[in-house]
Order: C-alpha cells, then structure tokens, then sequence
C-alpha cells in the first residue's frame, strides 16, 4: 500500500543452512562437483554472503574454508559483526590480497589454492558469489520454481526484481526465462564488480546452457540490468535504498541489507507498469548487524 503497488516477496532471506540467501541455491549444483577437496577458497568482502555460505557449508561437511579478500589487510582487525561474525563462528579463515580488482582476485584464488596445496590441501576454489555456470544452474531450477508459484497464485507479474552482483543470479534467471516464458527480469547493480557486466552475465548464461545440452539462449536484448542504484559504489548505500530498507521494516516486518537487496528494493518503484512485481529477496540482512549499517540506518 505503501508503494501504491501489489509486491509479492520470494524470500530467499529464510532457510536452512547459515542463514541461508541466494548463495545456498547455487552451491546446491556445486556441491557435487567438489570431489574429495576438504579445503574452499572463495573471493569476497569481509562480509560476503557467499562467503558466510560457503563458511557453514564448509563447517557442515567437514571441510576447511578460506575467504581470500580483495582489499589490503587493515592494521587493526575490525570488530567480528554480522557475516564477519558468523563466519569466524563458522571457523572461516582469512586472506587478503591487497587493492586489487574482483576479477584479479578470482585468478590469485588459485594462486593460494595452489600453495595451499603445496602444504597437503585438497583445494576446489569456487568463484566469486558462487557464480559460475554450474552455480547458476540453481537460478534454473529457483526460476522454474517461481514459475509454478506465480501459476498457482494466478498472478501474472510485470517484472521480476532482484539484487545483482557476481551475476550468476540473473544469468539463471535469464537463462530459465528464455527456456520457459515469464517476466521481465530487471538485475539491479550494486556496484559493478566485474566489468563488463552485461558480457560476465551471457557467458555465464551460454556456460549455463551448455551443461544443459542448449547452444546459446539469452542475448543482449533479454538483459534488463540497470546501475541507476549504485550511488557511490559498492557497500555504499543510497539514501533511497536505506528508506526502502526502512519502509520494508516498519510495513511488513522483513529486513533487506544495505549492500544488495536494499538496492533492488528501492528499484521496485521505477519498474513500469502498474501492475504486480515480485521482488527476488537475496538475502544477507546478517549485514544489518554491523555498526556502519546501524549508524546509517537508525540517523
């Protein structure tokens, strides 16, 4: 009522394993595919989600996991709060790279990997966000999913929006949607960490395809990304994305984070049309619990 708009909610935020988010569908199809490795490397932030993920999957089956970070390592440790926290709970360790850019960080994977290895690991690295085309397989299957909701609601939405980073979300997503019908879906950037966006987002979709037996199916003319709600730039909230978090909040009781889901969240309201739009909920609310988000959200 609020937005003036019907929003129906696909709440990834809620699962099973370390507070699942959208991460958890993806390593489903990876899982598999790890063979005897009891050591994972993953890229991400501080506080990825993936990362955290990958971290309680990784404790669940008895393995060890690294979160091997693009950013230098600070000269003071911040506090342990949200994914950070749970991660270290999760027993999660630490490698920083120093400054360099995602895609360089995803290549170094291998490098420590490597000397992991060297020391008697049995490694698999698993990319960025858990986005590679086995990854996105899980946004197949998660799209078909909606799909028969969407049917047996007798709701036919004008868009499909959701948080997009690593991209291997909406390449499922896409991909399912070119094999199957259904909306529009419109992948809001947060921050542009692989560059160029729109070519990682088909090479995982054609990656995707490939493993299910199809040539190429989703072009440039199916992406529907938009950077209209980056602001500043990665984990840098807009004052739009932190009044949409409020609004969520205070109308319906559900929490979006500051870095992803509250971008896509302040998205709904430039989706044309007027009729229903679901909103894919990614997760990783844990965020939340950190002081930079609470300052920033309770000024």
């Amino acid at each position: 009522a609020a937005l003036g708009r019907e929003v129906w909610i696909k709440r990834d935020d809620i699962g099973s394993i370390g507070y699942a988010g959208n991460k958890i569908r993806k390593l489903e199809f990876l899982a598999p595919e790890l063979g005897d490795a009891d050591t994972l490397l993953i890229v991400g932030a501080l506080q990825s989600n993936a990362a955290r993920a990958t971290a309680a999957f990784a404790a669940a089956t008895g393995r060890r996991c690294v979160l091997v970070i693009p950013a230098e390592e600070p000269a003071v440790p911040p506090p342990a709060e949200g994914n950070a926290l749970l991660g270290a709970l999760f027993g999660v360790e630490q490698r920083h790279l120093g400054a360099v850019g995602w895609a360089a960080a995803e290549r170094a994977s291998h490098e420590v990997a490597a000397e992991l290895e060297a020391q008697g690991a049995r490694c698999a690295v698993l990319p960025a966000g858990c986005s590679s085309p086995r990854g996105a397989l899980g946004f197949v299957a998660a799209h078909a999913e909606l799909q028969a909701q969407l049917e047996d609601a007798e709701l036919e939405a004008d868009a499909i929006v959701h948080a997009s980073s690593s991209c291997g979300t909406a390449a499922g997503l896409l991909l399912d949607r070119a094999l199957h019908g259904g909306p529009p879906v419109v992948s809001v950037d947060v921050g542009r960490l692989f560059e160029p966006v729109e070519e990682r987002i088909l090479g995982l979709a054609e990656g995707a395809a490939a493993l299910l037996g199809h040539d190429r199916l989703v072009g440039p003319g199916d992406l529907g990304v938009t950077y209209d709600f980056i602001g500043d730039g990665y984990a840098s909230p807009t004052p739009a994305c932190l009044e949409a978090i409020r609004l969520l909040a205070r109308t319906e009781g559900i929490v979006c984070d500051p870095v992803y889901s509250g971008k896509a969240l302040a998205a709904l309201t430039s989706v044309p049309g007027s009729g229903p739009v679901v909103f894919w909920h990614t997760g990783g609310a844990q965020s939340v619990f950190t002081s930079a988000a609470a300052g920033a959200l309770l000024a």
